[in-house]
């Protein structure tokens, strides 16, 4: 019988929602310890999208109906998208900066900072039934190509932001295609069809995966330094390789684990809404603190701890409200089948 499901996957997705909330806490930070923070924080949403093509690339997957198996894909996703870009752009228009373009920001995840995640997202959904196909018929070849793919295109991409030359336009940024995300989307499907991944922890494997994370780590926060025109963009070739070396780390880490504390649980499955909210709790911190004499500032600690909290009390009644799904909230839990790791 097909494993249905990964205990450790609990620990990647709360590991990336904890990480997107550092991402955005301390962007723009001067300081030691906050640029090293924001980059080795970026492994976040490469890791979210791996894990959503991880999670429903089994071999039970009916894709004879693609139109019926996208429709229950952005049944749980769009309504989240469209409801929370509205509020951020309400928001924004409440505190005097309006948007030029709300609608086409609405529909283009560009209403606010974290939005693009959708948008991507979508993009791969669209074409999850010719990827899973891909994958079933030739997997090592479908994941070769999807990794030149992507790693030319973060490359155009870096060389585009270091003004080395110059993409042409579209009607949204290039970081919100598909694209230079392939490989990780087809890494998930993969990763899923070999079905190999350890359910034990090993010390060895553990060893293996942290130094090509912590290699890849401060290879990426080397660049980040040198280049600090790519200093904001997580699409880069190092980050890539950093991206795998977390996911492989963390999944040793947590196959250590009989059963994953209670906590660690809890924030996987409220990590969607946490994504969506925790944003909002960092706006109005900033529009209130800028109006007090003197303006008040947070340590990196104190506005991390603020913003994830209240992302999380947000998340946490989203997921007891009547219909709280809608805005991304936590669906009821259902027993789950796994493979006892």
């Amino acid at each position: 019988m097909e494993k249905k499901w990964y205990p450790q996957m609990d620990g990647l997705r709360a590991a990336a929602a904890a990480a997107v909330v550092m991402i955005h806490v301390s962007a723009g930070r001067a300081g030691d310890i906050a640029p090293v923070c924001n980059v080795l924080s970026r492994f976040a949403v490469p890791l979210f999208i791996m894990l959503s093509a991880f999670g429903h690339g089994g071999e039970d997957q009916d894709i004879s109906a693609p139109l019926k198996l996208f429709g229950r894909q952005m049944k749980r996703i769009l309504p989240p998208f469209v409801l929370w870009s509205a509020l951020y752009l309400v928001v924004e228009a409440i505190f005097g900066k309006p948007h030029a373009r709300p609608l086409w920001d609405l529909v283009s995840g560009g209403a606010y900072i974290h939005l693009y995640f959708i948008i991507v997202l979508i993009q791969l959904e669209i074409l999850y039934v010719p990827l899973y196909r891909a994958v079933r018929r030739a997997p090592n070849l479908t994941l070769a190509a999807s990794a030149v793919i992507t790693l030319a295109m973060q490359v155009l991409i870096c060389g585009d932001w270091l003004a080395l030359w110059s993409l042409p336009a579209l009607p949204i940024p290039y970081t919100r295609t598909f694209v230079p995300y392939l490989l990780f989307y087809v890494a998930g499907l993969w990763m899923r069809r070999r079905d190999k991944l350890p359910v034990r922890g090993s010390l060895t494997g553990l060893a293996a995966a942290a130094l090509v994370c912590a290699g890849s780590g401060a290879l990426a926060i080397w660049v980040a330094g040198r280049f600090p025109a790519l200093n904001s963009l997580s699409l880069r070739p190092e980050l890539t390789v950093y991206v795998f070396g977390a996911w492989m780390t963390l999944w040793e880490l947590c196959s250590f684990a009989k059963t994953l504390p209670r906590p660690v649980r809890a924030l996987s499955r409220l990590s969607f809404a946490l994504y969506l909210s925790h944003p909002l709790i960092m706006r109005l911190w900033n529009e209130w603190t800028i109006r007090q004499d003197p303006v008040i500032y947070l340590r990196l600690w104190q506005s991390y701890l603020m913003t994830f909290i209240g992302g999380l009390l947000i998340a946490f009644l989203l997921s007891r409200l009547p219909h709280g799904e809608l805005l991304g909230g936590a669906a009821k839990q259902t027993k789950r089948k796994n493979n006892g790791g």
